[in-house]
């Protein structure tokens, strides 16, 4: 998934390598997600954002990992992607030259709403 997701960073929009990520669905496919900046903050979209679109694109919805670390808002999009589908995602991050794997409920203690 790494390797997925450092692969697109050349990707990133309008400059490359700001940040990418990758998602693995439950079928087993790897689908990229990067940044998409714009003059206007608000309509940036954030990489978890874009794979999580990604992968819908292809008619997968079920995400069983995601690449990390998430800000809270694509955190907020997970948990809510881990809720409705009955699967506790899994955030994989590397931390201190080590893969951390932690689940999305416990990332999100107090999600909205």
């Amino acid at each position: 998934m790494f390797e997925v997701s450092d692969n697109s960073l050349i990707n990133c929009y309008p400059k490359p390598n700001k940040v990418s990520a990758a998602i693995l669905t439950k079928s087993g496919n790897i689908y990229p997600g990067v940044s998409y900046h714009t003059d206007i903050m608000s309509l940036t979209m954030h990489a978890e954002a874009t794979a999580l679109a990604h992968a819908a694109i292809h008619g997968e919805k079920e995400i069983i990992a995601i690449t990390g670390p998430n800000c809270h808002a694509c955190k907020q999009l997970i948990w809510e992607n881990a809720v409705k589908n009955g699967i506790d995602i899994q955030v994989i991050f590397k931390e201190k030259s080590r893969f951390k794997i932690v689940p999305i409920s416990k990332m999100m203690l107090y999600p909205w709403p």
